[in-house]
């Protein structure tokens, strides 16, 4: 009698040390359950942004592909009208580009997305003129 209750407690003691291990794993379980649904959110959220920059990015690639053809088109009719523009000055250059746009019937909100472009790598322009610091390239160490 007294082995089989030692045997009993021993069996007792196992089924303690399993329903631990079992509550420590349905924790595990849980936490991995909440971070995959969170996961699941951030890349639902990342997939819908990439979504919106491609399509913005796709439209600016076709935009400027039809802003080629114009120009391909404007050049083949009159090869010297380019040639006259003063692109020493990025205005001036848009100033001429707007007129070929309006005088080739460019949808307006192509016109609109096209200026916005030319005017963004203006700025961009302008601010490689301000001085400061140079460039990291430009500089090379000396001393050996």
């Amino acid at each position: 009698k007294a082995k089989l209750e030692a045997k009993i407690g021993e069996l007792t003691s196992n089924i303690d040390v399993a329903s631990s291990a079992i509550d420590d794993l349905a924790a595990n379980i849980a936490q991995a359950e909440s971070e995959l649904k969170n996961a699941t959110l951030i890349r639902k959220k990342e997939v819908a942004e990439f979504a919106a920059s491609e399509t913005e990015l796709m439209d600016a690639v076709d935009t400027l592909g039809r802003a080629l053809g114009v120009l391909e088109k404007e050049m083949a009719k009159n090869p010297a009208a380019l040639a006259q523009v003063d692109a020493s000055s990025t205005e001036g250059l848009l100033k001429a580009l707007g007129a070929i746009l309006d005088g080739a019937a460019f949808a307006a909100s192509d016109q609109k997305k096209l200026v916005a472009l030319l005017q963004a790598q203006q700025g961009d322009a302008e601010d490689d003129l301000q001085p400061g610091a140079p460039a990291a390239a430009v500089y090379k160490s000396h001393s050996g």
